[in-house]
């Protein structure tokens, strides 16, 4: 999720709303970006092309030709050619993915859980404890949401659940972003900003759900004496990659050239992490991660009109990183 969209969670407490922009990449040669502006996509992870002029706020990708996006008018468009963009309804969701070519997942803006099973089309309920704030399933059966400091996870479908508090909810926080592959799930608890910072807290599971261990802290007592920061500032997006394997971003805002990105990698389930800052002067909106050391990266700079999105690559883990792209079109707003 964005810096821009955690401010507005944070301002509506409960509510989930559609990130700014988004990135997503099923390989390394095929991907798309999104922003208010429309869709722009790759084929061979050198050239650039529009595909739509839908506003859109997230995308989900399976292979390099079937992926979906949520416009923001609530509208799910879908591609199963990597071209061409249909538009499938106005469920209102605010996140989406996909397991496979048919099976997604998604969030309504109201907290509801859904599930499609015809690739878009339709989204029935998951019967879940209540409103959630966000879900993530690593395939049919098996998936976790959470509200304030409470994980759930359902190993057959959303039949049954199995709750466990990590945090105790304080006065509408913390504000969980779950992200899961294969038995791997993470979950960052946003605890509330001020003074240019972030409290938060990262818990992961490499047992899908059974046992967890928290792994990164910032302005949280109990925690931040124990385990390391992302970086300096608050916390940004994640990918979560299996086997143990994730990427931090933290973004200082009045680092630097204002502001400063910290990558922060493991590839040993939050036992161990490295760091990187390569940006300096840009926000860090998104990224997509195809192992630990092949990603891409969104990023808006700060100053300026119009606001230009910026496309990059990574191959050593977020260290270096090479342009691919800019459009005004995934600029953040």
């Amino acid at each position: 999720m964005s810096l821009l969209a955690l401010v507005h969670v944070a301002a509506a407490l409960v509510t989930p709303l559609l990130p700014g922009n988004a990135i997503t990449f099923p390989d390394a040669q095929h991907g798309w970006a999104a922003g208010s502006g429309g869709i722009v996509a790759t084929r061979d992870g050198v050239t650039w092309s529009v595909q739509s002029h839908t506003p859109v706020g997230a995308l989900a990708a399976v292979d390099a030709t079937h992926a979906w996006a949520l416009g923001g008018e609530g509208f799910v468009l879908r591609t199963t050619n990597g071209r061409t963009w249909q538009t499938l309804g106005a469920p209102h969701l605010v996140r989406v993915q996909f397991v496979d070519r048919v099976h997604g997942f998604g969030l309504y803006r109201d907290g509801v859980v859904v599930r499609s099973a015809d690739a878009g089309r339709s989204w029935p309920k998951v019967r879940t404890p209540g409103p959630m704030q966000t879900e993530c399933f690593a395939g049919l059966h098996t998936g976790w949401v959470a509200r304030g400091g409470s994980v759930w996870t359902t190993r057959d479908g959303g039949t049954t659940w199995a709750r466990r508090r990590l945090l105790k909810d304080r006065q509408g926080y913390p504000l969980p972003d779950l992200g899961c592959r294969g038995g791997d799930v993470w979950v960052l608890f946003h605890g509330g900003v001020a003074a240019g910072s972030e409290g938060y807290v990262v818990f992961r599971s490499r047992d899908a759900g059974r046992t967890w261990r928290a792994v990164l802290a910032n302005l949280d007592p109990n925690f931040a004496t124990r385990v390391p920061r992302i970086g300096p500032g608050y916390s940004g997006p994640f990918s979560a990659l299996g086997d143990g394997r994730a990427i931090f971003v933290g973004i200082c805002g009045p680092c630097g050239r204002q502001p400063t990105d910290t990558f922060a990698r493991t590839v040993d389930g939050g036992r161990m992490w490295t760091r990187a800052t390569p940006f300096n002067g840009v926000w860090v909106d998104a990224i997509s991660f195809i192992d630990s050391r092949v990603g891409f990266a969104l990023t808006t700079s700060p100053r300026g009109r119009p606001r230009t999105g910026l496309i990059w690559e990574t191959r050593d883990g977020g260290r270096r990183w090479r342009r691919l792209h800019a459009s005004r079109l995934v600029a953040s707003g």
